[in-house]
Parts: structure tokens; C-alpha cells; sequence
């Protein structure tokens, strides 16, 4: 064990009293006195020196601790760095996404107007026999009050809207499909009534006769509905043409004019 300076002073005193030297007593006395003064100061240093390895080790912790702490902080902005950068993303991405579905939004109700008003003014053109058929015409009822919808009702409710659209048109396609043979009641220009089967062919033209076969009618679709010309001289082969789809007679072909134009 290495010796401290205060021991070795100590050797030293106890060998020179041991061999007998005895220094003069003023100069024993001073040395005595340099000797405490030496050993005090040893001591405060050792003291010192001790106070600082138990605050160096101290220091040595904590700083560990500190370095712990710290790399646990950068690993906590670098993740949080991330999160942002990835929130950050998501948000433009969400942004992006809001931005194309408001513009298709906006897209679906532009067409979805248009295709209700287009339809609306093609309603007159509807024979009236289908527009009372109770389906159409609450579709009929419910196209024309949505195409009346005007700033943000406009853009509302757009997937019923173009469904109601859709099946309209629909129902519209299967009369334009067929031939229909129905019977209305209608009114002369000089105020007689009849009842008279009428020969719709889709949207395209109607044929008109009375039970009696002297009286027909020519009808064309037009901007304000309907209109029935009346063409008795034609009332003969109209009736052929009912007596043929009602299976009267033998199926044949009877000769009628195609107006497509008043």
C-alpha cells in the first residue's frame, strides 16, 4: 500500500527521536508546529479529495443517467418527427381526396340537374295513358320538384335523384318499346264525345277510332303534349288496324300515313 505524505513524516519523527537525536527546543518546537500545520493541511486535502471522488462518482451517475435521458429525448423528437412527417402526408392526401370528391360532387350535381331538366321538358311528350300509371307519374312529380332545387339543395340528396331519373327513363323506354291499344274518351271540335280505341306506337304517333268506325284521329307529340287531328277518312283502316291487334281478323298490313310533323 502506497505510503500518504503524513505517514512518512510520521517515520520520519519517530527515527529521529528513536536514535536519540533531540533537536534544540525552539527548533523542535517549530517543526512540531510545521509538522501540524503540514498534517492539517494533508488532512483537509484528503478530506477534499475524498468529498470529490464521492461527488465525482455522483457526477459520473448522474451523468449516465443524463446521457440515458437525453438519448431517450432524441428518440423521441426523431419519432415525433415522423409521426408529423406521416400526419403531415395524410393530411395533404386528405386534402387531396376532399378536394376530388367536392369536385365530383360538384360534377354529379351539375349532370344530375341536367339530366332532370332535359327530362322535364321532354314530360308533355308522354302519352297520357303512361304518365297515369301511378309509378310514373310519381316519378314524374318527383323529377320536376327536384329540378326546381336551387344553391346547396341543388346538391343534395343526388344519388335518389338520379335513381328517380334513371327508372323514368326507363319507363319511358319500355312504352317507346311496344305498341299499345287503349281506350280514352275524347271530345270533338263541335262538342261530341266519344269513346274511341287509340293505337299508341311508342312515343312516335297515335291512331284514333270510334266504336262505329266513322270517326278517327292522328295524334303527334309535340312541346304542349299531345295534339289529335281529327282524319275520319281514315277511320276505316284505323278500325282494321284495332280489329287486328284485338284479334278480330287475320293479321295483316293496313296501309296508314307516318306523320311525324303537323
Amino acid at each position: 500500500m502506497r505510503a500518504t505524505p503524513i505517514s512518512t513524516l510520521a517515520l520520519l519523527l519517530a527515527a529521529a527521536v528513536v536514535s536519540g537525536q533531540e533537536p534544540e527546543t525552539s527548533a523542535t518546537e517549530k517543526l512540531k508546529e510545521s509538522v501540524r500545520e503540514w498534517i492539517e493541511t494533508m488532512r483537509e486535502i484528503q478530506v477534499e479529495e475524498t468529498t470529490w471522488e464521492r461527488d465525482k462518482e455522483l457526477l459520473e451517475g448522474q451523468r449516465e443517467s443524463l446521457e440515458s435521458e437525453i438519448r431517450d429525448l432524441e428518440t423521441r423528437v426523431k419519432d415525433a418527427r415522423e409521426m408529423k412527417a406521416t400526419a403531415d402526408k395524410e393530411s395533404v392526401e386528405d386534402v387531396a381526396k376532399r378536394d376530388a370528391l367536392a369536385k365530383t360532387d360538384e360534377m354529379l350535381s351539375s349532370e344530375v340537374r341536367s339530366l332532370e331538366l332535359g327530362l322535364v321538358a321532354k314530360l308533355p311528350a308522354f302519352p297520357a295513358p303512361l304518365a297515369a300509371d301511378a309509378r310514373v307519374k310519381e316519378l314524374m312529380a318527383q323529377v320536376t320538384e327536384d329540378s326546381k332545387r336551387t344553391g346547396d339543395e341543388a346538391k343534395k340528396d343526388l344519388t335518389k335523384r338520379l335513381n328517380n331519373v334513371l327508372n323514368l327513363l326507363a319507363e319511358a323506354e319500355k312504352w317507346q318499346q311496344t305498341v299499345h291499344l287503349r281506350e280514352e274518351l275524347r271530345e270533338t271540335g263541335d262538342g261530341r264525345k266519344f269513346n274511341m280505341q287509340v293505337v299508341y306506337f311508342g312515343f312516335g304517333i297515335a291512331y284514333a277510332v270510334n266504336e262505329g268506325g266513322d270517326y278517327a284521329l292522328i295524334g303527334r307529340p309535340g312541346e304542349d303534349g299531345w295534339k289529335f287531328d281529327s282524319r275520319p277518312e281514315l277511320a276505316p283502316r284505323i278500325r282494321e288496324l284495332v280489329d287486328v291487334l284485338n284479334g278480330d281478323v287475320e293479321s295483316k298490313f293496313i296501309n296508314l300515313p307516318l306523320i311525324s310533323q303537323p
